[in-house]
């Protein structure tokens, strides 16, 4: 196989990893997931707040929030001082919620990760790393940030 070939089907392969964590890992509900850490670590906050911590469009927020509260994962409040904004609380079971995302992350990632061996794993690591810290700092990269 020519050196173009295998860069080519490298990241095919790591492509297609990514595709299936993206789809398969997090309870499929990272979204979800996610809101509820921040949530938890940071306390109450504004919409907007956690709108600008997810780094999302107002209306995928919108519907996040709405389907959190159904479940009565959060709170939500009118800001006493400015009651335009409503103030989002995790609430104990959403606290639960987020738990068990937590414990089941790190289950699903032990056993997405026993195909490989400790050694292994850790050289896939350092690869990764490597790979990443490469491509952020590519022109195209940094000119992209700006």
């Amino acid at each position: 196989m020519k050196p173009s070939e295998q860069a080519a089907e490298t990241l095919h392969l790591l492509r297609r990893c990514g595709h299936y964590l993206h789809h398969h890992w997090g309870c499929g509900r990272a979204s979800q997931m996610r809101a509820l850490h921040i949530l938890e670590d940071c306390g109450e906050m504004t919409q907007r707040e956690l709108q600008d911590r997810m780094g999302i469009q107002q209306g995928s927020l919108s519907e996040l929030v709405k389907k959190l509260d159904e479940q009565s994962f959060i709170t939500r409040t009118c800001s006493p001082t400015d009651r335009r904004q409503l103030l989002i609380r995790i609430t104990e079971s959403g606290r639960q919620q987020s738990q068990f995302f937590r414990e089941r992350r790190i289950t699903e990632a032990m056993e997405l990760a026993s195909a490989l061996s400790e050694e292994e794993q850790q050289e896939l690591r350092v690869l990764l790393g490597k790979l990443l810290n490469s491509w952020q700092n590519r022109p195209e990269s940094r000119e992209e940030k700006r």
